[in-house]
């Protein structure tokens, strides 16, 4: 089966503009029709999945481009296999990384939406002026969240 651009836009839940992006980066290489217009078999239509799920992951296009090509100039299937593990392990390595760095933020948003509940019931204004003994203000330097829901010009 072949699909146009926007149909294969609207399957995959993203842009026109996206998947000219990921040609244009080199990821994807559609076939054209005789009259120009770009068509994306089945395969393509996967690719571009994948691609989509790696940048929703926030890796970057540099960082996908290199899972892309790391098979592409291997001479041997075993020389593939093995640049294409060392890609995805990095990969994974980085993922990694970003699951610790987020789950240390949801830690620490846990801990800031815990400190606000000792605004529960307050009837002051919520500033500087209005609550000056605030005891979020007073655990800000701790809790490093509380400082944007802190006046800004203090």
């Amino acid at each position: 089966m072949k699909y146009k651009i926007g149909e294969l836009a609207e399957q995959l839940g993203t842009t026109v503009r996206t998947i000219r992006y990921y040609e244009e980066a080199g990821l994807l290489k559609p076939l054209r029709s005789g009259g120009g217009t770009r068509l994306y078999t089945d395969h393509h239509r996967a690719r571009l999945a994948a691609i989509l799920e790696l940048a929703d992951s926030g890796l970057s296009l540099e960082t996908i481009g290199e899972v892309v090509q790391a098979r592409e100039q291997c001479q041997t299937g075993e020389e593939g296999r093995r640049a294409v593990s060392a890609r995805l392990s990095a990969v994974g390595q980085t993922l990694g990384e970003r699951i610790a760095d987020l789950t240390r933020l949801q830690h620490r948003l846990t801990e800031a939406e815990a400190l606000l509940e000792q605004c529960r019931g307050c009837r002051n204004e919520p500033s500087s002026q209005g609550c000056p003994a605030c005891p979020l203000k007073q655990q800000r330097q701790d809790v490093a969240l509380l400082n944007l829901i802190w006046d800004q010009d203090e």
